[in-house]
């Protein structure tokens, strides 16, 4: 993380619905962070209590892992969540039509009791929970004893409890690039077990 600014001493909520209007950063190997991040870790540390991306568009103009496009004008919205290296993420996709990425736009959470849903501009909201889906944790496929991490939880535990937002922009790091990355005609230069690489490479 290079810079973040955030509401974690300030103004921590359930439920509601969050637009942030922002310009995202354009630039090789450089991430937004526009999260809600657990106020209590109320399930455990790190991503046990849950993470919501409210957006994220990876800053290179061109970058693709094999035919997968994830370059500048893909924008993921979703969740992580897990213990340890057992992380797991949710995310619906929008693509951003060209010449628009330099351009502001409206990200849009909605968070209910049962659901969450994401929106990019005037776009229908897509929810990460289908109609017959039970339980987030389900959906994610964890197995015991890890599911029993949010057993005492609701349908959407661990994100039915106080989060606060969370603003910042990082360089690199060990999960927004997939390993064999190429950004153009160059692979990406890093390796994300190779933490300490991932974190100095660029300084």
């Amino acid at each position: 993380m290079s810079a973040r600014v955030h509401t974690k001493d300030s103004f921590a909520f359930r439920y509601g619905k969050v637009q942030i209007r922002a310009r995202l950063p354009v630039g090789d190997w450089i991430v937004p962070e526009i999260w809600l991040q657990p106020k209590d870790y109320e399930y455990g540390p790190d991503y046990a209590s849950g993470r919501i991306r409210i957006a994220l568009a990876r800053g290179n103009r061109q970058l693709k892992v094999g035919d997968w496009d994830i370059g500048g004008d893909t924008v993921e919205s979703g969740i992580l969540v897990g213990l340890g290296e057992q992380v797991q993420g949710r995310v619906v996709e929008w693509k951003i039509p060209d010449g628009e990425q330099r351009k502001f736009h409206n990200f849009t959470l909605i968070w209910t009791p049962d659901n969450l849903s994401f929106s990019v501009d005037d776009l229908e909201p897509l929810k990460l929970l289908g109609p017959d889906q039970q339980k987030l944790s389900q959906l994610l496929s964890f197995e015991e004893p890890l599911a029993d991490t949010w057993k005492n939880g609701t349908a959407i535990a661990p994100f039915d409890q106080e989060f606060y937002i969370s603003l910042g922009v990082s360089v690199g790091g060990v999960r927004d690039f997939p390993d064999n990355s190429t950004s153009g005609s160059y692979a990406k230069p890093w390796e994300n077990m190779q933490f300490k690489v991932s974190s100095f490479f660029f300084w």
